[in-house]
């Protein structure tokens, strides 16, 4: 595992390194800022409302799903803008400055190539949302008081949702040398599987349930609610084997190619 880390670590310095990842960072803060601004303001707002006029007309109004379930939504929409960039260089860069081929040249295996990657756009990505837990700080100072169930089951599902992402693009990225090219394909791909629940909607009867399953986005909105399902964990966790096994087997036809 010391070559994995290795190669993560690399990972994590090429990006901080591009200009891309301090885009990538600045605009995924900043949206993630308005978004829980935006969702503060409208609680705020109907808490009002809600002691003028009574508690039956918000029944059910709860600070941590309607501030974090939104926010969670939201910033789960952001991550299609975001997943391109930063998969874009991981091995179509490599591979157009050959210094793919120069890692080769390593005692590492095609596992510690690929896993390494990801490893490292995973810490990457673990670095841009773990900051967001100051939203609960700045919450409890204000007096909120929230439930920790729903809020880390949302965590784990944004994570599962990023990772999910990142193997995709990952994949994407070992199949050509231009970054553009890797990054216009793996928003393409990733914005078809955010309208298969709308595609569902519109084909209906029995093929629907087949297309909506295959939609990310319908496995992890019961994460944004607090609802831990395990059949939702079970299809991301096979989205990222899947997806990492295609990347293997990718960078393995420079053997079919010597």
């Amino acid at each position: 595992m010391r070559n994995t880390f290795a190669v993560a670590a690399k990972e994590m310095r090429s990006f901080f390194y591009s200009g891309a990842g301090v885009l990538v960072f600045f605009f995924f803060y900043v949206m993630a800022g308005i978004f829980f601004s935006l969702s503060v303001l409208s609680y705020a707002r109907l808490s009002m409302e809600s002691l003028k006029e009574g508690y039956q007309a918000v029944e059910g109004l709860g600070l941590t799903r309607f501030v974090f379930s939104g926010l969670f939504l939201n910033l789960g929409a952001v991550l299609l803008f975001l997943a391109p960039v930063m998969t874009m260089r991981s091995l179509a860069e490599e591979r157009k400055l050959q210094t793919l081929e120069l890692l080769y040249t390593y005692p590492l295996s095609d596992f510690d190539i690929v896993f390494g990657k990801f490893l490292g756009l995973v810490w990457i990505f673990e670095l841009l949302f773990l900051p967001t837990a100051g939203y609960l700080w700045i919450l409890h100072s204000l007096g909120g008081v929230f439930d920790w169930g729903p809020i880390l089951t949302a965590y784990l599902g944004f994570w599962l949702l990023g990772g999910a992402f990142l193997s995709l693009g990952l994949f994407i990225s070992s199949l050509t040398e231009n970054q553009v090219v890797s990054a216009v394909v793996t928003f393409a791909v990733l914005l078809i599987l955010w309208m298969l629940e709308w595609i569902s909607d519109a084909v209906g009867g029995s093929a629907a349930g087949f297309i909506r399953a295959l939609s990310p986005f319908a496995h992890y909105r019961d994460f944004t609610l607090g609802i831990l399902d395990l059949s939702h964990a079970a299809y991301f966790v096979l989205f990222h084997f899947f997806f990492l096994f295609l990347t293997m087997r990718s960078v393995e036809t420079r053997h079919w190619k010597s």
